[in-house]
Formats: C-alpha cells, structure tokens, sequence
C-alpha cells in the first residue's frame, strides 16, 4: 500500500505545483513588474546618461547654429516637454512597481511632493539657452491643478523661465482651445511671438501634429517622411517607461487586462 500511495502523493503535488505555475503569469501580469527591466534601465544605465548628453549636446549646436542664421526679426525660443525631458520621475515608477500602486493613484502625489530631478544636461542647456537670450517654453500634460506643484519642482531644481509665463499646461485657455493632450494648439500660440529653433521632448507628440496619428505603421511611416528633422530641429530622448507608443501595440483596445494586453503583444513580436 505504501508503494502505491508515496507515487500517488508525489504525483499529486508535481500537478499542484504545475497549476500553480501555470497560474503565475497571470497573477504577475496584474502587477507593476512590466516597468522593472525599463526602470532599471532608465536609472542605471550609462547609455541612457549618454543618450540624454547626446541629445542636449546636439540641442546646443542647434541653438548655436539657429541664433547665428536667425532673420525672423522674432525672438528665438525653445519648447521642452517637462516629464522624462527635463524632469526625472523614473523613482516614481520605481515605486508604483515595488508597492503595487496605479499609475493614476500614485501620481498626484508624486507631483505635490516637487522632487523630481533634473535629467543628465537638462538644467546646463536650459541655463546655456537663457544665456544666449532664447526663452525656453515648458508645454506640458501635467493638468492645471498640478500647474503650482510643477513650477515649484521647476523652481526647486534651479530651471529658468520656471514662472507662469513659459510653463502651459494642458487645459490653459490661454494656449490651448480647452482641456486637450494635443500639444499643437499651444506650440502655434506660441509661434506667433518667438521663432521656434528647438523642440525638445520624450514622445514624437511633443514635436508636431503630424505625429499624433499612431493608426499607420505605428506611426513609423510620419517618422521617416520627417526623417530630416530628427537632430535638427526635433530632439528626441529615451523613455522606454510609457508614452504613445504603446498604444499601438494594443490595437487602441481599452479596458483590457494586463494578461490580455502581454498576450496581444507578445503575438506581435519578430521571431523571425
């Protein structure tokens, strides 16, 4: 009896221990752990610290060749995103991963708090631009009610032009025709005063209209018809954490699982 009841236990527990890990991708993919290898990149790569020395070297090239061409008779400005671009909140990814909170939960107080830091050669252009007597434009999606956190964190860091003058807001009346993430009301108000060198951000929405329709090709295609822009007058830095881009990768479906929406992407991979 007990030689036929010691395989049967022990068969037993290898299938238990099979439906548990059976079970586990969908639990893990109710969690946070799809930012942790992007995090981690994003705070302890060398290459992202490369990638944003880069792109603010470049950018004060740009700058330098712009005030030397410039005939508009308009004073130059520059328009930078806020998040990712001139601000780091990868340690509030880092802690919506570890305590399991929402993006949408935890932000708000991540904001309030005005801690984020300013990212690798973000604050040394900024001040490079104020010297050279060309306004930078902070045009965020931050909404209004984070608007007086926002320049204080602005402020806190040492970034000119942190006043309400230069940081728009995503439903700023003033800029913007109502409460909206596009971007390109907002840019336009602010062209028909400063000649725009520069835009400086994280997401291709930051730049122009053209590429807020991610429907073809993810939006590749707008890219490489405007190829010529990139490095010129478009500066595009690193964010592997979230952004427009991933959308596309879910078929724009709203409301899906974070097991459904592993389970479309994972489908949509090249293995070949």
């Amino acid at each position: 009896m007990k030689c036929i009841l010691i395989p049967f236990i022990l068969l037993t527990a290898v299938l238990a221990k099979g439906q548990t890990a059976q079970s586990l991708p969908e639990t893990q993919s109710n969690t946070n752990d799809k930012f942790l290898m992007a995090v981690a990149w994003y705070q302890y790569s060398a290459e992202m610290e490369a990638l944003y020395y880069q792109a603010f070297n470049i950018a004060t090239l740009r700058l330098d060749e712009a005030l030397a061409a410039d005939t508009a008779g308009k004073p130059l400005a520059i328009i930078v995103d806020i998040d990712e671009t001139m601000l780091n909140n990868s340690p509030f990814e880092a802690a919506i991963l570890n305590n399991g909170e929402t993006f949408q939960s935890g932000w708000s107080s991540w904001v309030a708090g005005s801690n984020a830091k300013a990212l690798p050669g973000a604050l040394e252009f900024a001040k490079y631009a104020q010297s050279r007597k060309a306004d930078i434009f902070y045009i965020t999606n931050r909404t209004d009610l984070e608007r007086a956190a926002t320049l204080k964190n602005l402020q806190n860091v040492g970034y000119p032009f942190a006043d309400d003058n230069h940081l728009v807001t995503r439903g700023d009346q003033s800029f913007s025709n109502g409460n909206t993430s596009s971007k390109e009301g907002r840019r336009i108000k602010v062209a028909e005063k400063y000649e725009i060198a520069l835009l400086i951000g994280d997401n291709l929405n930051d730049f122009s209209v053209i590429f807020e329709d991610r429907e073809t090709n993810n939006g590749k295609d707008a890219v490489g018809q405007n190829r010529l822009l990139f490095g010129k007058k478009f500066i595009v830095l690193p964010n592997p954490m979230y952004g427009a881009w991933e959308k596309p990768l879910v078929n724009f479906r709203e409301g899906l699982s974070e097991a459904e929406k592993t389970n479309i992407i994972k489908a949509k991979l090249v293995v070949n």
